[in-house]
């Protein structure tokens, strides 16, 4: 599940000076850029093309019709109906009857949804794609050929749009604090990232992946629902592995991001945010970026409040109140689950010797979040 979007829910996120310079120093001096690659003729892969749905009726018909109109001749499409209760799995087995559609018993997730349709697959490649994308008939081939031809990737991406054209992503970096930001979201495409390049990460709205390497990995972190950086986590395993993660050139994929979340999508974001951070920390301090957080924490929520109550006035109480209320809960719950996650490192967050290199960059000199 893409995290394109969430800044507007992020307290205290870094601002953009300070993240695009994060940015540039993660992509261009962590991950050289590789040369250009062009395609040579050879055997297609066989791609599994996974899809997971819950309570997507309403809105799944375009995405259904763009599947329809793909053009890659080696293609299974299997989509996994997380439970839903609006008769979706209906509705996809009118609309591609060839497709084989997985009903799950009950709504695990994103991520559980994407492992089931995973172990059905047979193809070599596996592209996972939302069901509020839009892709293009061509979208199959530039974006799953280089993970099969070339043994150093290990996923790759592409540029997701909004339905105005403008940019929601062309892979993304990870900062300070475990906060993450797409390269060029908000932006006009104006053909900037049209070329090829080595990123931290690529959003799981669209990611392509080896099948062997994915199951080697263990598939998806299933204890991020119901959505929200299981996509970061899988691409920081496999760089831990050394392979590399690529925002290729083509295709262009419209991404209406978010459609079937609803309003759980702020504490989703926070508390995922807080899990991926302690999972990923460095295993020798594995409190030290906890403590870091429990800092922001602090800074964000409880500061305003006593400056409010100690300066006597209500509007300010009354403002601090509006913007505490609807963040602290999820805060307060993801950094008792990453407290948990830090004690006891689960099978997917095995220590590693780059591992807290690889999640985050060194704290700004002016102790201010990235």
């Amino acid at each position: 599940m893409s995290i394109a979007a969430i800044g507007g829910y992020l307290v205290n996120e870094p601002s953009d000076a300070e993240f695009a310079h994060v940015g540039r120093t993660l992509v261009s001096s962590a991950h050289p850029q590789p040369a250009p690659h062009r395609m040579t003729p050879g055997p297609r892969p066989r791609v599994s093309l996974v899809t997971v749905t819950f309570n997507a009726a309403g809105f799944i018909s375009p995405f259904c019709e763009a599947v329809s109109r793909l053009s890659y001749p080696a293609l299974e499409v299997l989509i996994v109906d997380n439970a839903s209760h609006d008769g979706t799995a209906a509705v996809l087995r009118r609309a591609l009857p060839r497709a084989t559609v997985i009903e799950a018993r009950r709504n695990g997730g994103f991520a559980a949804g994407c492992n089931l349709g995973a172990a059905a697959a047979s193809g070599d490649v596996l592209f996972f794609l939302n069901p509020d994308t839009r892709p293009p008939p061509e979208a199959v081939e530039p974006l799953c050929r280089p993970v099969f031809e070339r043994r150093d990737v290990g996923a790759a991406g592409c540029k997701l749009v909004y339905p105005d054209g403008r940019l929601q992503s062309a892979g993304g970096v990870i900062g300070e604090h475990g906060f993450c930001r797409h390269r060029g979201q908000g932006e006009h495409d104006r053909g900037q990232y049209d070329s090829e390049a080595v990123v931290d990460y690529v959003p799981g709205a669209a990611l392509a992946i080896r099948r062997g390497v994915f199951r080697e990995l263990g598939g998806f972190h299933e204890g991020y629902f119901p959505g929200f950086y299981e996509d970061v986590e899988l691409c920081v395993r496999l760089r831990r592995r050394g392979y590399r993660v690529l925002c290729v050139a083509a295709p262009t994929i419209e991404h209406l991001e978010n459609q079937s979340i609803g309003p759980t999508l702020p504490y989703s974001v926070r508390r995922n945010r807080m899990l991926f951070l302690a999972r990923n920390a460095d295993p020798e301090h594995p409190y030290r970026a906890l403590g870091r957080e429990a800092s922001r924490l602090y800074r964000a929520h409880v500061r305003p409040l006593l400056a409010a109550l100690l300066g006597a006035h209500p509007w300010k109480l009354r403002d601090a109140w509006r913007d505490w209320r609807p963040a602290m809960p999820g805060d307060l719950a993801g950094f008792a689950l990453a407290l948990l996650a830090a004690r006891r490192t689960g099978p997917h967050g095995a220590p590693g010797p780059d591992r807290s290199r690889i999640l985050c960059s060194p704290a700004a000199p002016d102790g201010q979040d990235r």
